[in-house]
């Protein structure tokens, strides 16, 4: 590794300075013909950049070169401004052009890729990030590894590597073999794990909130992702146990995060990350997958508290998303852009001049509830947010929370108005296949919560999108859709999310083709990706360059391997096939110690192993194998669960002729057995009784009444027997949580 401390030391040396050769006219290089807005961003570079595929390679080989990999993406800031400073560098250039083969590979079109060599870097360089700038020998093995470099740095690099690379070749492929090895051993890591106990689950939950900022949420320190899989496993185990604990820690980064400057508190939506501990500053770029998690956990965070906030921002970011991010065939784009004209946020970013500008008398309304100062956050601009709550902002002008909220729209509307008389940033239209499946689901599900048709429209209308785009003739996924073609084949990231998304359509509308079209993207990704020997899943069907790479540890999007796990429990619900279960237990078994042994890096996985022991959260169930679907939801002070059984099915009536049948029963508590109204059954004859039974069949609704009192009551539990003509099935009780009231719309 001594090659590599010695490269590295030039990283904290001024190297020799460059003259940039401005506005010299360039022919187009071969990256002006990829799908990828990423890579034509670069088409104009003087660098002779190749996309990552065998030609490149082979020309490593034959020339025996070095490979310089870029890994980035198209709205990242750093990666816009390394490729300013460096790649439209003509002497910069000129010294990649003779001493290496460059590479530049958009990281949301080739995770695989991204994944290898992320990891390569956080193992040489103790960090990570984008752009990821990772030296290879011509067999693809990192033996040098960064993220953003300053162009003197990167420009030392170089010229060191043009040396050492002549000199003791040998020594740095020793030591991208010593990191290749290591990067095979982690991905081969499985410690071995019995069905967990309560004890162990338990320990690993305490752990989730370890490094919990007390004061303004989320985890650890600077920069500040939402770590959105996290916080959705801490609203699982709220919402699953009441977990009083789970809840705070989630509401409290919820809350910050609303009232901080990573949400758009103009137009809605969520920017990727915060530099600064209380959310106030951002980066600027919106990722669709974002916008997707964060609305997730917003619905679920509704579920639980029934606090209007949470509805209003999850509304706004879909509104967001709606309107900025959508095809015109329904697909959801990659994201937005960082930057405007060169300049990061500059779309995003108010002065009290232009607040006065947009909103006249309201103007000094919202200086004072955005925190607005004429010398702002970012060279005398505002990065709009709330330094103080909407309680105590109330309070203090003297308005109750639904007058504020009438205020706060009206303002909104107008700066949004305004703003869209700004030059826009740039938009990755890119429509990735995991990315649609995530927001697919997040629609779905609130169109369910907030009993909003047209969000669930727009996911059916994608799901329909990414179903007849983004598949082959023989039915597999691709991954990439971009300026009307498809490419790239899906990784198991890819067919786990869209699955999800499906399921959830299924459970929202009740429509079939949505459930039978998940159960054969499960069925293809279990034959394409399983490992047969460690029970796992790989992230792609054969190997790439050194080693075949697992998404275990949660990401942007929860980890592969813990949606396929969710995924197979909930199909064992919904599915007869016994298959689905014994995948749901082989996947745990390959995990789940992982899991209890770092908790925060397999977050989701906990919440997927949860699934797959006690069953689902949220307000629609499954039973029978999937004959029975069962809905809870509430009108005011009256709880209705709809029972919806499939046809040559039934279930015993609350009152069953037979003393040795079980009832269908709800139970909600201390509300009296006699207040519950069942509806009048069926009498029949069947195949294994010579005696009328007293059944349900179809659709059944029971509805009971609630406490008026608090938003949230406590729960309901449903019992039943699902039977056909020729056998019953094992009694289930499913716990319902009983959903809060919601404020008109």
């Amino acid at each position: 590794m001594k090659i590599i401390l010695a490269l590295a030391a030039c990283l904290h040396i001024s190297c020799v300075a460059f003259a940039a050769e401005a506005g010299k006219a360039r022919e187009p290089n071969r990256l002006a013909a990829e799908a990828s807005p990423y890579l034509r961003q670069h088409a104009y570079n003087p660098v002779d950049w190749y996309p990552w595929g065998e030609v490149a390679f082979d020309k490593a080989r034959k020339e025996n070169k070095p490979i310089f990999l870029s890994v980035g993406y198209a709205t990242c800031h750093w990666c816009h401004v390394m490729a300013r400073e460096s790649f439209e560098n003509e002497e910069i250039a000129r010294l990649l052009n003779e001493n290496v083969i460059s590479i530049k590979v958009d990281r949301e079109r080739h995770p695989e890729v991204d994944q290898i060599y992320m990891l390569a870097t956080e193992l040489i360089a103790q960090h990570g990030g984008w752009p990821n700038s990772v030296l290879l020998t011509p067999d693809l093995k990192p033996f040098f590894a960064s993220t953003y470099l300053p162009p003197d740095e990167f420009r030392g690099i170089i010229e060191r590597i043009a040396v050492v690379w002549k000199a003791e070749q040998a020594a740095l492929e020793a030591d991208g073999e010593k990191v290749s090895a290591l990067i095979r051993r982690i991905m081969s890591t499985r410690i071995a794990a019995s069905p967990p106990k309560a004890a162990e689950m338990q320990k690993a939950r305490d752990r989730l909130l370890t490094d919990l900022d007390t004061f303004n949420g989320g985890l650890g320190v600077v920069p500040k992702f939402p770590r959105e899989p996290h916080l959705i496993t801490l609203l699982h185990f709220a919402e699953r146990d009441n977990d009083k604990r789970a809840l705070e820690a989630a509401l409290l980064t919820l809350d910050h995060i609303l009232r901080g400057g990573i949400h758009d508190q103009v137009g809605g939506g969520f920017h990727r990350y915060a530099v600064d501990n209380a959310w106030t500053v951002p980066h600027f770029e919106k990722m669709a997958y974002n916008q997707a998690l964060m609305a997730d956990a917003l619905v679920r965070a509704w579920r639980i508290s029934g606090e209007d906030r949470y509805e209003d921002a999850a509304r706004r970011t879909f509104d967001l998303l709606l309107r900025e991010m959508t095809s015109p065939q329904g697909g959801f784009y990659s994201a937005l852009d960082a930057e405007t004209d060169g300049k990061e946020g500059a779309y995003y970013l108010w002065t009290p001049q232009q607040l006065h500008l947009a909103l006249g008398e309201d103007a000094q309304f919202a200086i004072d509830i955005f925190g607005v100062t004429e010398h702002g956050q970012l060279d005398g601009a505002n990065v709009l947010h709330m330094p103080a709550g909407a309680d105590e902002f109330a309070k203090r002008h003297g308005l109750d929370l639904a007058e504020l909220g009438i205020r706060l729209d009206a303002i909104r509307l107008k700066l949004l108005s305004a703003r869209d008389k700004r030059v826009r940033p740039k938009r990755d239209e890119k429509i990735l296949t995991a990315w649609n499946g995530a927001m697919i689901r997040a629609l779905a599900a609130a169109g369910e919560a907030f009993r909003e048709s047209r969000f669930i429209e727009a996911a059916e209308k994608a799901a329909e999108f990414v179903w007849h785009n983004l598949r082959t003739s023989d039915g597999e996924l691709l991954r990439s859709y971009f300026e009307g073609q498809a490419d790239l084949p899906a990784s198991q990231n890819d067919y786990a999310h869209l699955a999800l998304g499906l399921v959830e359509l299924y459970d929202t509308t009740g429509n079939r083709d949505w459930l039978a079209r998940a159960i054969e993207l499960a069925e293809i990704m279990w034959q394409r990706f399983a490992d047969d020997d460690a029970g796992d899943l790989y992230m792609t069907a054969d190997q790439q360059g050194f080693v075949r790479m697992k998404s275990r540890e949660d990401g942007e999007l929860p980890s592969g391997n813990a949606a396929a796990l969710e995924l197979f429990a909930k199909l064992a619900k919904r599915h007869k096939s016994p298959e689905w279960s014994h995948r749901a237990d082989r996947l745990a078994a390959a995990l789940s110690g992982l899991a209890l042994t770092a908790p925060v890096t397999y977050a989701y996985t906990l919440a997927a192993m949860d699934v797959l022991h006690r069953g689902e959260t949220g307000a629609i169930r499954s039973g029978g194998k999937g004959a029975v679907r069962v809905t809870a939801r509430r009108r005011q002070n009256t709880l209705l669960v709809e029972i919806d059984i499939a046809p040559g099915w039934h279930v015993n009536s609350a009152k069953p002729l037979d003393d040795l049948l079980i009832p269908t029963r709800l139970s909600l508590g201390d509300v009296a057995v006699a207040a519950i109204d069942y509806p009048e059954p069926i009498r029949r004859k069947l195949g294994f009784s010579a005696r009328e039974l007293s059944l349900y069949e179809g659709r059944v609704l029971i509805s009971a009444p609630v406490s008026a009192g608090p938003k949230v009551s406590s729960r309901a539990v449903l019992e039943f027997q699902p039977c056909s003509d020729r056998i019953c099935l094992d009694p289930e009780k499913i716990e319902l949580p009983i959903p809060p009231v919601r404020a008109p719309k």
